[in-house]
């Protein structure tokens, strides 16, 4: 199937391949790069003999054989297994997909149902997946482990110190090395092992300290606009739950677990305030130790 799949896509090449090799080492691609690759056919060079490739047989094309896979049944579950992890709950490594069943199977089915119902849309797979039950279910929350990237990323617009592109902002993003995820550099062609993959004793210190420093550092905007929103709810009576319930609900309405809400608790209740509430440096403290906890490494 591959030597023939090969055969169907002979002809198929970039038009302006010295162009772009020209360009690649002239124009920078950070932080506004262009790709501009042009496609183009030489039909002189295709090979216009038969081919059988997936038990079918006839003069294909490469848009042939995209047709051929696209309906095939492997390739509604392949892209449904990938939507539901990416969306809904983390999945074992695509390796072991023909070895693991997928952890909600009548979710894989629904949405390869969807799949050849709006003739190979992604789109309508995405609005069933949206509307579906299973997404919105209480147990799909936090059932994946943000990727490095992610959660530099989301930390990074909480704290809203990049209003645009600028250089330290690469200083930031090297952080997610260090939790596991070099950008556009993954270990393979297959890419990065994700879900529980993320976390080992080193890059779960890694991904606690760096989400937990830039959330508690008072001194970026966006941490200041959250205590200056905090604060203003405050009062004297202000009780230890309730400052903890806000800073939760500034950091993007956790709902942890009892556990955690204790620990948060008991540190809110231990720190210091004046007379019109607890003052700013302590709700930055509690915006700390919420950027610690294990909910807030999920989505």
């Amino acid at each position: 199937d591959i030597k023939e799949c090969a055969r169907a896509f002979t002809g198929w090449t970039i038009a302006n391949r010295e162009y772009m090799e020209l360009r690649s080492q002239r124009d920078s691609d950070w932080p506004y790069g262009r790709i501009s690759w042009h496609f183009e056919f030489h039909p002189e060079d295709h090979d216009d003999g038969e081919k059988e490739f997936l038990g079918e047989r006839g003069n294909f094309t490469g848009e042939d054989i995209i047709d051929i896979i696209c309906k095939q049944p492997a390739t509604a579950r392949f892209i449904s297994r990938h939507l539901y992890s990416f969306f809904v709950a983390d999945e074992p490594p695509v390796p072991e997909w023909p070895y693991t069943e997928p952890a909600d199977p009548q979710a894989i089915e629904t949405l390869s149902r969807a799949y050849f119902d709006s003739g190979y849309n992604i789109g309508a797979m995405l609005g069933v997946l949206f509307n579906s039950d299973f997404f919105k279910a209480p147990e799909s929350r936090y059932a994946k482990v943000k990727s490095p990237v992610e959660l530099v990323a989301g930390v990074l617009r909480l704290t809203g110190e990049f209003d645009r592109p600028r250089y330290e902002i690469l200083e930031r993003f090297s952080q997610a090395s260090y939790m596991g995820q070099i950008l556009n550099n993954p270990p393979s062609v297959e890419g990065w092992h994700t879900g529980t993959d993320w976390l080992n004793s080193g890059t779960l210190v890694e991904r606690i300290n760096f989400a937990s420093k830039q959330i508690g550092d008072a001194t970026k905007p966006g941490i200041q606009s959250m205590v200056d929103r905090i604060s203003a709810e405050m009062t004297e009576s202000t009780s230890a739950e309730r400052l903890v319930d806000a800073c939760l609900e500034a950091v993007g309405a956790l709902d942890v677990e009892e556990d955690t809400r204790r620990v948060l608790v008991d540190f809110s209740a231990r720190g210091g305030g004046s007379g019109q509430g607890p003052d700013r440096q302590h709700i930055a403290d509690v915006l700390q130790m919420v950027g610690a906890t294990q909910e807030f490494q999920r989505a």
